[in-house]
């Protein structure tokens, strides 16, 4: 440091008498100056050190680089475009594999299919369901049993998906249990899905306090329907979620489609979110994606956005085709990787998430 101050000190006869005259008509302008040489000098040092370490010097740059890419992967402001060609031309699917997720989902089949995406896009390094053969998706809507269903889309998943609670009676819903637990060690990734269907309780056969301790695991014997915990939602939060170790660092939740007045009500609104406070868990909720039919969930519901740390806010999906759906609730690829992409960029816009070095 001493030798670059006194490498700047080496001015010329003529610019030094300058200074000087320039002191006297102004006596702070001395002070401001050496000041500015003092940070000039320090500035020069920190380069010298990060020259000195280049792998400090890649790190940085590197950082810099991915964090932005997965900020501008999705557009902030997408109230303004107007056709679902203008907004996959501004979508960005080149994104590193975050690191350091924790989330939570709690929906239905519109939240399942997210989870899907996101976990397939995790395990298999940057790769979405639509640039992939194998996507659980339209193996489910291929004719499969659900059971079927359930046993592919976990080998998919495999070795990462540890847990999968899933069983399903015919196709009768008020008695299926679906919840999945994804564990990436490579980067420190987790993600859970707990399935809630409207007003249908949540049912789980996992021992909250050993969901750790059986990588590899599915459940999807008919005759292995015990259920351990039956919970609204409130109750799943409290007694399921809340208990979960580690916790997860978002709860991200939806009801769907499904008839549910119970969510619906003002005060178990209030008690889910105050729940999630207590055990410091940050609430997202996301709104209901919009319909091939244009329909709507009434504001009820969407009135969560009012209430959670953060609204998660997909009415952008009112300018999908027809085309770009399944049925008139489901998307095909690749709009549940456009989802996330969305949530994502959203993460790491708050400084939330860490990438890949």
């Amino acid at each position: 440091q001493l030798m670059i101050l006194r490498t700047n000190c080496h001015l010329n006869t003529t610019h030094q008498l300058n200074m000087e005259a320039m002191k006297l008509k102004c006596p702070l302008f001395h002070r401001f100056f050496g000041a500015f040489l003092l940070i000039v000098g320090m500035l020069r040092i920190l380069s010298v050190e990060m020259l000195r370490n280049d792998s400090l010097l890649f790190d940085v740059t590197l950082l810099s680089r991915k964090l932005t890419a997965t900020q501008a992967a999705f557009p902030r402001n997408f109230t303004n475009i107007s056709s679902y060609e203008d907004l996959v031309r501004l979508v960005d699917f080149n994104i590193p594999v975050p690191r350091d997720l924790n989330i939570l989902f709690m929906g239905d089949s519109l939240t399942r299919y997210q989870y899907l995406d996101l976990a397939f896009f995790i395990s298999r390094n940057g790769t979405w369901f639509s640039d992939s053969k194998n996507d659980p998706h339209f193996e489910a809507k291929g004719g499969l049993t659900w059971n079927s269903f359930y046993t592919f889309s976990d080998e998919v998943l495999r070795p990462y998906e540890m847990l999968c609670d899933c069983t399903r009676r015919g196709n009768n819903p008020e008695t299926p249990r679906e919840n999945r637990y994804f564990c990436d060690p490579v980067y420190n990734n987790r993600l859970v899905f707990l399935q809630k269907f409207g007003h249908i309780p949540f049912r789980t056969s996992w021992d909250i306090s050993h969901i750790n301790e059986h990588p590899n695991t599915l459940v999807n014997d008919p005759q292995n329907m015990s259920v351990a915990q039956i919970m609204n939602w409130t109750e799943a939060v409290e007694n399921f979620v809340c208990k979960m170790t580690p916790k997860p660092d978002y709860f991200i939740f939806n009801s769907g489609w499904w008839d549910d007045e119970e969510f619906s009500q003002p005060a178990v609104q209030e008690a889910m979110i105050r729940a999630l406070s207590n055990c410091n868990i940050i609430s997202v909720y996301k709104t209901t994606t919009i319909a091939r039919s244009k329909e709507r969930l009434d504001e009820k519901r969407e009135r969560m956005c009012q209430l959670t740390d953060v609204c998660f806010n997909v009415s952008w999906t009112d300018l999908v085709p027809p085309e770009h759906y399944v049925d008139d609730k489901h998307f095909a690829p690749p709009l549940y990787s456009m989802i996330n992409l969305h949530l994502l960029s959203m993460l790491a816009s708050g400084d939330i998430l860490s990438v890949n070095s």
